[in-house]
């Protein structure tokens, strides 16, 4: 059972630049991106994201302040009601993203719509809750040294139900008059929020309903929640529930998982030269039950995901090594394990060759990934790329609930991702409704 809290949100003023308030989320921001959001004063980058040079005892400091600016600028403004609130991203895939999506999935443009409330990690019942991936100790102490400072929470985490009807999503569709069957992405009510960030468009809506919030409320009950983003941000409020401070009941965006619009990726990696060579892989792949088989001719983009396509389709867990212009298959047990691909790659590294996982560089797609390690001059100039089949959501799901098993950091890549500055929540307010929580 999942208990969804309704809350007061931060979000942009009406008649305010919303495009120059959003930011993309912490972990995502490209270090020379940091100047350009710099530019606007009140943008979410300047109190929600470190850049990598600035210390994080001068950020935790600085951070409030620039909030306290940014809200006393006006540029931001808080609900007067609890409310529940639709999240729509609508984005276009970029080319090579596209391509790695199966032929009767592509569209130029999607439109995701999630429901956000508060979940109080304190009430939610065992088991509802599940993450899939594994977390770095420093960026979850960071997050909640930062919630610490600002009593504030800067973005949702993403999380995925599964329900055997869309039941609530056709809800809030129609609370909202919009026909995503029909590629209809502009409904009949006004969001509160319309941000564009690059190729992609934020909207939020703001639901106080009655009725409409206990209906919503009660078709939650029955699902249980996989963490599919924000697994650092949610780990913070896991640790902020353990010491009992302010933070426990982070905003959370309720996906469908079925929805044609929720893309789940596998992230590749590169090795750079002389890490491990393909001859290497192949000679020891017998002693860890690894199959190998060479490909034929030159490896190129097209052919390396037809190989994974054909992986996908066979349900063969494995990896495919790019070695300059040889490639090479290779697969292990078979398994309906959503993590075997990860498993079989990491362990086989580690164990054979005493590679830190934490090595690899991870990309996107397989085109980006074969491309940095075939640009000329480039940081990983000659090396090694490992390519992963396409997940499959339920299986991810299934070994998240029925083992626990977490599937090593940067494994998964769901699109699309939020934006920080769409709505923030404070942290100290009470979950019950009843409390208008602090001020930043």
């Amino acid at each position: 059972m999942v208990e969804l809290s309704t809350f007061r949100a931060w979000h942009p003023a009406p008649g305010a630049r919303a495009d120059e308030l959003v930011s993309p989320v912490y972990d995502t921001i490209a270090p020379e991106e940091y100047a350009r959001l710099a530019r606007w004063p009140a943008n979410a980058a300047n109190f929600s994201s470190r850049p990598p040079t600035l210390p994080l005892a001068e950020f935790l400091a600085t951070a409030p302040r620039t909030l306290r600016e940014a809200i006393a600028s006006r540029a931001y403004v808080r609900d007067p009601v609890p409310s529940f609130y639709v999240y729509g991203i609508r984005f276009v895939p970029s080319e090579d993203l596209l391509e790695c999506l199966p032929a009767d999935h592509r569209r130029r443009e999607y439109l995701l719509l999630g429901l956000v409330g508060r979940l109080d990690l304190g009430r939610q019942a065992p088991g509802s809750v599940a993450v899939h991936e594994l977390t770095f100790e420093d960026r979850v102490a960071e997050r909640v040294e930062l919630t610490r400072a600002t009593d504030t929470q800067f973005a949702p985490v993403m999380a995925g139900y599964s329900r055997p009807t869309h039941a609530l999503n056709d809800r809030l569709e129609a609370a909202l008059g919009l026909h995503r069957r029909h590629l209809e992405f502009a409904g009949s009510v006004e969001p509160i929020v319309e941000a564009r960030l690059g190729e992609t468009v934020h909207r939020l809506w703001r639901l106080t309903e009655p009725d409409l919030l206990r209906e919503l409320q009660e078709l939650l009950r029955p699902v249980r929640l996989l963490v599919l983003d924000g697994h650092h941000r949610y780990a913070a409020a896991r640790e902020l529930l353990a010491r009992g401070l302010p933070g426990a009941a982070p905003p959370a965006m309720l996906v469908e998982s079925r929805d044609r619009a929720l893309q789940l990726l596998p992230w590749h990696r590169a090795l750079p030269r002389g890490a491990v060579s393909l001859e290497a892989l192949e000679r020891r792949a017998p002693g860890a039950s690894l199959a190998c088989e060479r490909l034929p001719g030159a490896a190129t983009a097209e052919s390396v995901l037809e190989q994974l396509s054909e992986m996908t389709r066979h349900r063969w867990r494995g990896f495919v090594v790019v070695d300059g212009p040889n490639a090479a298959r290779f697969t292990g047990p078979s398994t309906d394990d959503g993590g075997a691909d990860f498993d079989l790659l990491h362990g086989y590294l580690s164990s054979a060759f005493g590679i830190d996982p934490h090595r690899f560089v991870p990309f996107r797609s397989p085109r980006r990934t074969l491309a940095a390690v075939r640009e000329r001059g480039g940081p990983l100039s000659g090396g090694t790329a490992y390519l992963l089949p396409r997940l499959h959501f339920q299986a991810v799901e299934e070994r998240a609930f029925s083992t626990g098993r977490v599937m090593a950091h940067k494994s998964t890549m769901f699109l699309p991702k939020v934006a920080e500055g769409v709505l923030f929540a404070t942290a100290s307010e009470p979950t019950d409704g009843r409390g208008a929580g602090t001020v930043p």
